[in-house]
């Protein structure tokens, strides 16, 4: 029992981060996977160990696709592998291509953006996603002027982060409250945000969302949602994030007895509301979505009838 608190404690900094974007804590799960990979452990240890972090990984942040695909990898990765050498070595080749794809995407994604920033212009970004504030660094680096606009994407205010990063990088940065979107917008000529996860439904991303979708399409803003093709899922995952709700508190520490406090921080935007969903393999259609999807393949511990089993 012992040792299972202590493989659930190495996922408590992961299942609290409340500001990183999808790819960002996909990154901080890949250093703990390779805290597990010792060689003084038996081969059926070791695999038990790697299969409980991968759950409690994909438990911790079920609305986040990265973390999912990483664990999935893993699991289907080690289950052929017969010696603790040969489980080590194929983990750590699961986990650097992993790292080495995160990487290239947001590259690949960032120069496509350059094309869809314009020039001269106030552009509106959501919440926070490093794939976001790399591909604003990347136009501004190659000598494109433009301003940012920001809110603070309560309750986790990691709006202020994304600020924060853009400001320091050299961008001008205009920073005001959620509700004073509608006050924004209009002085906006394109909008960008990133996604947790995509499916054929649509795809999922920081609550307030939805309502920039909705407020980009009246305006007619164009809006993009970035993402690597590592956030595409199944259909029975992407409304994982329905049942996961955050601590009241965050929302209002000191309530009067009879209120209660909603604190989903997830929700669905059909893809109609979006100008278009920017990967690395281009800016792919909603019909474009199927042909990934179909390739996925789920590791039983993780298919959604299962994955509280263990």
């Amino acid at each position: 029992m012992k040792h299972v608190q202590e493989l659930e404690s190495m996922v408590v900094p992961i299942r609290d981060d409340l500001t990183s974007g999808a790819a960002e804590i996909a990154l901080q799960a890949i250093t703990i996977f390779r805290s597990l990979l010792t060689s003084d452990k038996n081969v059926s240890r070791l695999k038990e160990d790697l299969c409980l972090l991968s759950c409690e990984l994909v438990k911790a942040q079920p609305a986040m696709a990265p973390l999912f695909h990483l664990s999935n990898s893993v699991l289907l990765q080690i289950e052929k592998e017969k010696t603790v050498s040969e489980v080590i070595e194929g983990c750590e080749r699961v986990l650097n291509q992993f790292e080495q794809r995160l990487c290239s995407s947001a590259a690949k994604i960032a120069d496509i953006v350059y094309d869809l920033i314009p020039a001269g212009e106030l552009v509106f970004a959501y919440s926070f996603s490093s794939t976001v504030v790399s591909s604003l660094l990347n136009a501004r680096s190659k000598g494109k002027f433009f301003r940012v606009v920001c809110t603070e994407s309560r309750p986790s205010m990691e709006g202020r982060k994304l600020a924060n990063m853009l400001a320091s990088a050299g961008l001008e940065v205009i920073h005001t409250f959620d509700s004073a979107m509608g006050l924004i917008l209009p002085n906006c000529r394109a909008a960008f945000m990133g996604c947790d996860c995509v499916g054929r439904p649509g795809l999922v991303n920081k609550v307030g969302s939805w309502i920039l979708a909705l407020a980009c399409k009246e305006l007619s803003i164009p809006l993009y949602a970035l993402t690597g093709t590592e956030k595409f899922v199944p259909d029975d995952r992407v409304f994982e994030f329905e049942d996961y709700e955050r601590p009241g508190k965050e929302v209002w520490s000191e309530t009067t007895n009879g209120v209660a406090i909603l604190n989903h921080q997830f929700e669905l935007i059909p893809f109609s509301w979006l100008s278009g969903l920017v990967t690395e393999d281009g800016i792919v259609g909603e019909k474009e979505i199927e042909k990934y999807i179909k390739q996925i393949e789920v590791h039983e511990k993780l298919k959604s009838e299962n994955a509280m089993d263990f």
